[in-house]
């Protein structure tokens, strides 16, 4: 109500600026599996060094579909183009945080290279059953999810 009442009485411009400033702000993140039969990838972070492995990750960028920015994160961490992504997982983390989850396969083990700027030191596939130490904790849940939206998938 508030609102309505300020957009009669100020130019649109001030109206504008006056709901950003005043509205909660709010980031998408994605996630990403990529599987090679019951493998996944995992990436090995430069800036995490007590959990350096970890999932394709990222921020989405303004005007960028959730869908479009997985894609993006996974061919400028590790030069993989993928094909279908399935979504299995979206959850609010704290206050303004959403982060959403896609699992694609791949065909065949590509080899990926450290990425340019130094973020990602290497690549491995892992079994789920057989994970690495040093991978980030909050992730495993999420395999997990993913593991079992996949195996639903196919069954």
């Amino acid at each position: 109500m508030a609102f309505f009442l300020i957009s009669r009485v100020f130019p649109k411009g001030l109206t504008q600026v006056l709901m950003y400033v005043t509205q909660p702000k709010f980031v998408v993140a994605v996630v990403v599996l990529l599987y090679h039969g019951n493998q996944i990838l995992l990436l090995r972070h430069s800036y995490r060094p007590r959990y350096p492995w970890g999932l394709v990750t990222g921020w989405v960028k303004p005007k960028e579909s959730p869908e479009a920015a997985a894609l993006r994160e996974v061919w400028e961490e590790i030069g993989i183009r993928v094909g279908d992504l399935h979504c299995f997982y979206m959850e609010v983390l704290g206050r303004h945080h959403l982060e959403i989850g896609f699992w694609a396969n791949v065909d065949g083990q590509n080899t990926s290279h450290p990425s340019p700027d130094g973020e990602i030191l290497e690549s491995s596939w892992f079994s789920v059953d057989q994970l690495p130490g040093g991978l980030l904790p909050a992730q495993i849940p999420i395999i997990l999810q993913a593991q079992t939206h996949r195996q639903r998938e196919f069954s």
